[in-house]
């Protein structure tokens, strides 16, 4: 998937497909924003960049490894069988945007872990970071909608701010 809102269905991608696409691309960043604002809370001067970015890959990759595990456990349910390879393609497309949605994250946290950066400075430009891809996905995903120019404008915000609105609460709640 090159963004989370090309339209795929031009491709002649099944709408379930694409639907399942963007849904764990957004799951993706919100997940990654919400480990990276507990992180942050719990981030010194003298905190390893790379042991920030250890924990990035484990949240990440255990959600990545539950998205195929539900996947795989909800075919079974509905279909009775294991899925076939085409099917267990889509499932590594789709799950595989949980992994896409940390590259920004862990490409700043290597750049701190390299000096270039401070650990909590990276941090925070990486929350900042899947905030604008939220941002992104919206204005992608509402582009083609039927609504009015303000009303597009004011969904992107809207849903913009909901990372915004994830970094408080978790920050508060850690």
């Amino acid at each position: 998937m090159s963004s989370p809102g090309d339209s795929a269905l031009d491709e002649g991608e099944p709408v379930e497909h694409v639907f399942a696409v963007l849904r764990e691309r957004l799951y993706g960043a919100i997940s990654c924003l919400a480990t990276l604002a507990v992180l942050a809370r719990y981030t010194t001067e003298t905190t390893s960049a790379w042991a920030r970015l250890l924990d990035v890959a484990v949240a990440t990759g255990g959600l990545w490894a539950a998205s195929l595990f539900a996947d795989f456990v909800a075919h079974l349910g509905v279909y009775g069988s294991r899925p076939h390879r085409r099917e267990v393609a889509a499932m590594l497309q789709a799950s595989g945007q949980i992994l896409q949605a940390a590259v920004i994250p862990a490409g700043v946290l290597t750049a701190a872990a390299l000096g270039l950066l401070k650990t909590y400075t990276a941090m925070w430009i990486a929350m900042w970071a899947l905030v604008g891809e939220l941002a992104l996905i919206a204005l992608l995903a509402v582009r083609e909608t039927q609504l009015r120019w303000w009303q597009k404008l004011l969904t992107v915000l809207v849903l913009a701010s909901f990372g915004s609105v994830v970094l408080v609460i978790k920050m508060l709640a850690h």
